[in-house]
């Protein structure tokens, strides 16, 4: 079943292509090493190349072990193998996020040295459904519901995005696959941990495609988004942190709204939340300023919007 869905995600999603170099990325975890086992079984009928990859972090004594061990499973399949090492100084609920940008760094490096066509990494439907969740709890956007893309610009692709967890691990162990369970997967003081342990299956009791409906919520989301960014690549560019009212309103107010949150990301480097949003709206039919924190703010006056930044104001924020 998970050989299937993959072949077909592949196929309908248009992840990968005959000729491709993929490097697998592979923690040892029930995913990836399914994931790895997976597109072997493939390799021929999709005409992909294949090289496994892992990360250790070095978080816990037992890590260089179980980089030993994936490095073994994929001699096993006839798979080129290279690890690397990197070191994560993050502490509490954001040393996962560190971990994973400093993975995905190494995973980056890689792929270049290898000069690979793709990094495939072991993302489930379950991880998709976390997120899209996740980012509801936080109150994100239209755009923040698109969860997990099933291929990023910069080439990481998600083979197993439609496959259900349980699906995964099940196929892991009528396979006999040599896979290690994260303990840091049962750490209640990460938010996706208490997301899967607590809040899903209160949600599932309620509806138990609760899964399926969140990642469906996240797929039409990342359809809509794609069609509004489309609508606006066309629109001329600000001007020196400022623009004039009148490209705004010429703009229905959801293209408005997206517009000026590209324009104050592609300019400061931050990303303004919902409030932040709401506020900009109400400037644009009266005087003042938000502030978007980090030192900027965007100002109104009779010649139009502009981003200003004071240093002093670096410690303020306006809360989203």
């Amino acid at each position: 079943m998970v050989t299937s869905m993959v072949r077909r995600t592949v196929r309908e999603r248009a992840l990968l292509s005959p000729g491709d170099y993929v490097l697998v990325a592979c923690s040892g975890g029930p995913d990836s090493t399914t994931l790895l086992h997976v597109l072997h079984r493939l390799r021929a009928e999709l005409g992909i190349t294949l090289c496994a990859a892992s990360v250790d972090h070095g978080l816990r004594p037992e890590s260089a072990s179980e980089v030993r061990e994936v490095g073994l499973f994929a001699d096993s399949l006839g798979v080129p193998f290279v690890s690397t090492r990197v070191e994560v100084s993050a502490k509490g609920e954001s040393i996962q996020s560190r971990a994973r940008e400093l993975r995905y760094r190494a995973l980056e490096e890689i792929a270049a040295s290898k000069r690979a066509s793709c990094v495939a990494v072991g993302h489930t439907q379950d991880d998709q459904a976390e997120t899209v969740l996740a980012r509801i709890l936080r109150g994100a956007g239209v755009r923040g519901l698109a969860g997990i893309e099933a291929r990023r610009a910069d080439g990481v692709v998600r083979p197993l995005i439609d496959c259900p967890r349980q699906d995964v691990r099940r196929y892991a162990i009528e396979h006999d696959l040599p896979f290690i369970d994260d303990p840091s997967n049962h750490q209640r003081t990460f938010e996706r941990v208490r997301i899967r342990h607590e809040v899903l299956p209160v949600l599932l009791g309620e509806d138990p495609r609760i899964v399926e409906h969140l990642c469906a919520l996240g797929d039409e989301a990342a359809e809509l988004n794609a069609y509004v960014d489309a609508q606006l690549s066309p629109l001329p560019e600000p001007g020196q942190h400022s623009v004039v009212l009148e490209q705004l309103n010429q703009l229905p107010p959801a293209l408005r709204i997206r517009w000026l949150r590209g324009w104050i990301e592609r300019e400061t480097g931050l990303t303004p939340g919902r409030r932040h949003l709401t506020d900009l709206g109400r400037l644009l039919t009266g005087r003042g300023e938000v502030l978007l924190g980090s030192g900027w703010s965007v100002c109104r006056d009779d010649s139009g919007l502009s981003l200003e930044y004071r240093e002093h104001r670096r410690t303020r924020s306006h809360r989203s």
